[in-house]
């Protein structure tokens, strides 16, 4: 029945679509006469283009535009701020001028008739280049280093009680800093779009995560209202964070198209996706950490250092999870910024949360160590109920029964604490563990329901919004909500969405789109069975004054009947005809929560248990298994809760092990971005992961009791890597990734 889905494994109803090919991505879309775009990026990190000899390429078979900085067009002012509605990738406007900032930056686009010809095309272009010196490591940039203001409003830099008493009184003090690398999130689809015109109207075709957001930088970039522009994606081939802006391709896609008056369609390299899609920056953290001898932490002063672009900001606020999730009285927090040429950094799953609790719980391991006691132990000793930061207690808080429950399932207390003492022949083994921590965001979301008669089924439930699906499963979670609110099989429910013709939606970023459109589409299935109940009591014996008393009645396949006399039932079909309509429809909506309100501070909470296998002659290490607990308030589908769940895990044995963008200091390019180069794990690198959740719904957060599940996953885990390997050789790194270099010396 319907009333047993929220909370079952439900298997994706796009699933048949996407296995078989019908489920059409950006890239896929083929329109009538539509020609094709490439960009061409600078070879000099820094500089200015001194000239460009377009000639020969203006020239070539099939070509139809060369667009450059002397022929580009000024755009209109067009947003850079998440919170205004929509941002671009970079401030700067594509083609503005000719100065050149990092090696890849655009300095043109080619379009020809064809892929091939514009390649080729692209490939005649004379480029001739002032250079100037540049700097792509933090530790070759000027020393100008500057804080930045704030994150989301709230200050980066500060301090609560007194950190210099509270370390002075410790028993024990640590002073250590911690490197993460450059990380690129590597969506398996590249960016493309596909844009095309009709007089002053202009349709996209866009892999993005943010229809609406696109919407509005290309409102404002051509001067158009907003409902002049159309923003197309159904399907996503994945994000973690890269679609979240509009990026320049796709600006310069829709001016190439209204000069040729034409649909043109462009499609990134791996190469460009890499070099010119923002990354996760490369940050170094000092965790200064004082505690008595029973375990109690005195003090902490977590120092952040992470690099941004030339002329352009974006802060990886890394000490977000330190100021919160362990009670601490004496506090401080400092975040600055060195600049160097490479593209404005950007969102990356778990933007500052997963480095900062890389440094955090990397941090506490060692604490532990020098303590002589148990991990586990030493941060149940410091558990807080009250987020220490806001004074405002949590509104769901189970990290303590994650830690028993993993602790349990992993066999912890078989863990021998001498580093180097478990063994399985001449392979080391390793048992490390770690806090995983994620805010809980809700940014606001309008969901229509629509309760319409069908031939072939009697009645049908259509919900939509513009949010995207980016392969988390948003599809089958607002089925799954809709059927059980209206109490009717899923088959009956079909799900629009990425479209910017539907109702308004926030970023599907953040964690925050099943928190923000669940509890919408499930207002709306109330509203629709309010309406059923006021036609039922006119027409039906036993429902009179039924209107406003819903949870009186079960709902279920598309019939009515008071709990009480389940064998007096009225169908959906008998009150449409009652009530000359040929459907229902209403609205949800959510309003933004993003943390906190003045009562609660909302967080969801988890613990890593992780064993490695270390071959000591040759630095290797492997993952060989995972446990995983976590407290995301009530789960609606467990199936793609689970799989949200490994797929960050995953992305945590990357940034232990293996991921790291790099850039050579002589010529200041990338010089991995591709994927034999830049490495992620694959499935001989996924060892087994036991994933399980406490399901206790937060009503304090919304009507559903549901928070976010796609980014908790990956925090904690590269820690917990980490303090597994120097339980397996008691050798501490303190840089990732960890290569076998680091565990050799050579």
């Amino acid at each position: 029945m319907a009333a047993t889905l929220i909370g079952t494994r439900v298997s994706r109803v796009d699933g048949w679509k996407k296995v078989t090919g019908t489920a059409q991505y950006a890239a896929e879309v083929v329109l009538g006469q539509m020609c094709h775009a490439v960009l061409v990026g600078s070879s000099k990190a820094a500089g200015n283009i001194r000239n460009i000899n377009a000639q020969a390429a203006e020239r070539a078979p099939g070509a139809l535009l060369v667009l450059t900085h002397l022929n580009c067009e000024g755009f209109g002012e067009m947003p850079n701020d998440s919170m205004a509605g929509g941002s671009t990738s970079e401030k700067r406007a594509p083609l503005a001028d000719a100065r050149i900032l990092h090696s890849g930056q655009y300095i043109a686009m080619v379009v020809a008739e064809s892929m091939e010809q514009a390649r080729h095309a692209a490939s005649l272009l004379q480029i001739e280049y002032e250079e100037k010196p540049f700097a792509v490591a933090m530790e070759d940039a000027p020393e100008t280093r500057f804080n930045p203001p704030h994150f989301m409003g709230a200050p980066l830099t500060f301090e609560r009680g007194d950190v210099k008493k509270g370390l002075a009184a410790a028993d024990v003090t640590i002073d250590h800093t911690y490197v993460t690398a450059t990380e690129h999130p590597c969506a398996l689809e590249p960016h493309a779009t596909v844009a095309s015109w009709s007089g002053d109207k202009l349709t996209v075709y866009n892999a993005t995560q943010w229809v609406m957001g696109d919407r509005t930088v290309l409102a404002a970039a051509f001067g158009l209202k907003p409902e002049n522009v159309r923003v197309l994606n159904p399907y996503v081939g994945g994000t973690f964070g890269s679609k979240g802006s509009t990026g320049a391709h796709a600006i310069l896609a829709a001016l190439a198209a209204r000069r040729l008056q034409r649909p043109v369609k462009i499609v990134l390299s791996r190469t460009q996706v890499l070099s010119n899609v923002g990354h996760r920056p490369q940050t170094e953290q000092r965790l200064e950490i004082g505690a008595m001898k029973d375990g109690k932490i005195t003090a902490m002063r977590h120092h952040v250092t992470s690099h941004t672009a030339l002329d352009d900001e974006f802060t990886e606020p890394a000490t977000l999870s330190s100021r919160m999730l362990y009670h601490v009285e004496n506090y401080a927090a400092e975040q600055q910024l060195i600049r160097l040429n490479v593209v404005r950094p950007s969102w990356m799953r778990a933007p500052g949360e997963a480095p900062g609790q890389y440094a955090l719980e990397s941090a506490l391991d060692e604490l532990s160590v020098e303590l002589k006691m148990d991990p586990v132990e030493l941060r149940r000793r410091n558990h807080a109920t009250i987020d220490p930061q806001l004074g405002t207690p949590f509104s769901s808080n189970h990290l303590l029964v994650c830690y028993t429950r993993g602790a349990e399932r992993f066999g912890w207390s078989g863990r021998n604490s001498k580093p180097g003492s478990m063994r399985d022949g001449s392979t080391l083994l390793g048992w490390g563990m770690a806090t995983a921590t994620f805010p809980g965001y809700l940014m606001g979301a309008v969901v229509k329901v629509r309760l319409e008669r069908d031939p072939s089924s009697g009645v049908r439930a259509v919900v939509s919004t513009a949010g995207s699906d980016v392969g988390t499963g948003m599809y089958t979670m607002l089925a799954i909500t809709v059927a059980e609110g209206l109490g009717l099989p899923m088959e009956h429910v079909s799900v629009e969405l990425g479209s910017s013709d539907l109702t308004q939606c926030a970023v599907a970023g953040g964690s925050n789109l099943t928190a923000s459109t669940s509890p919408a589409a499930m207002d709306a299935c109330i509203k629709i069975k309010r309406e059923l109940l006021k036609i039922a009591g006119r027409v039906a014996d036993g429902f009179t004054g039924a209107e406003g008393r819903e949870e009186e009645f079960l709902f279920s396949d598309g019939r009515i009947a008071h709990r009480s006399d389940l064998a007096a039932k009225i169908a959906y079909e008998d009150l449409f005809a009652a009530a000359g309509h040929p459907f229902f429809e209403e609205q949800g909506q959510t309003t933004p929560i993003f943390g906190h309100n003045d009562k609660f501070s909302f967080h969801s909470f988890g613990a890593h248990f992780v064993e490695v296998r270390v071959r000591p002659e040759i630095g290797q290490v492997r993952v060989s298994r995972v446990v995983s607990v976590f407290d995301c308030g009530r789960i609606l589908n467990a199936k793609t809760a689970r799989s949200q769940f490994l797929g960050a895990i995953v992305f945590g044995i990357g940034s232990g092990l293996m991921e790291e963008l790099t850039y050579d200091r002589k010529h200041g390019q990338p010089i991995n971005a591709d994927m034999a180069g830049y490495l992620v794990p694959v499935h001989a690198d996924v060892p087994e992961i036991d994933v399980s959740w406490i399901d206790k719904p937060d009503y304090e957060f919304n009507s559903m009791g549901c928070r976010g599940v796609g980014e908790i996953g990956i925090t904690g885990v590269a820690a917990a890597i980490a303090n597994a390997v120097f339980h397996a050789t008691g050798r501490r790194v303190r840089d990732l990734p960890i290569t076998p270099d680091k565990l050799t010396g050579h």
